[in-house]
């Protein structure tokens, strides 16, 4: 059973740079060839700051290693099966362009924890996890949001 005294509960943070060469890396990965996301000069051009972060560049935040030890240690607290779990989905929430040269704070949540009947009988829990990424003002610029899932 998983414990629900977890909801709204803060479990780490840490910080993370947002570094040019790892924005141009990722951007390979991902074969996007977008020179906003490897050439400054053109980023500056089109009025960001520095090189811009792509969309779903905060993955490799949520996997930093403070950040994967929470996720772990939020899923036995919370009593999850890891044999029974699954991904269920990722949202990233920006309130603003993130660019090269930032460092952001990061603060992981455990948000909703709620049960719907599943297809073939039983109940699946769904436990809403989210990482809070601050700029060094303190204002919110990107909340990832991931949904996993135990089925019953």
């Amino acid at each position: 059973m998983i414990n629900k005294s977890l909801i709204n509960t803060k479990l780490d943070t840490f910080d993370f740079p947002v570094e040019r060469g790892k924005i141009k890396e990722f951007a390979n990965a991902i074969c996007d060839p977008n020179p906003v996301f490897r050439d400054r000069e053109y980023a500056l051009k089109e009025g960001f700051r520095d090189v811009l972060m792509p969309i779903t560049f905060p993955m490799t935040f949520v996997f930093q290693q403070a950040a994967e030890n929470a996720v772990l240690e939020s899923m036995q607290k919370m009593g999850m099966d890891p044999n029974r779990s699954v991904h269920g989905e990722i949202e990233f929430i920006y309130e603003r362009p993130v660019c090269a040269g930032e460092t952001l704070h990061g603060e992981v949540w455990i948000g909703n924890i709620y049960e719907k009947a599943g297809k073939r009988g039983g109940s699946m829990t769904f436990v809403e996890h989210e990482t809070k990424f601050y700029d060094g003002a303190g204002k919110l610029a990107v909340t990832v949001r991931n949904i996993f899932i135990e089925k019953g």
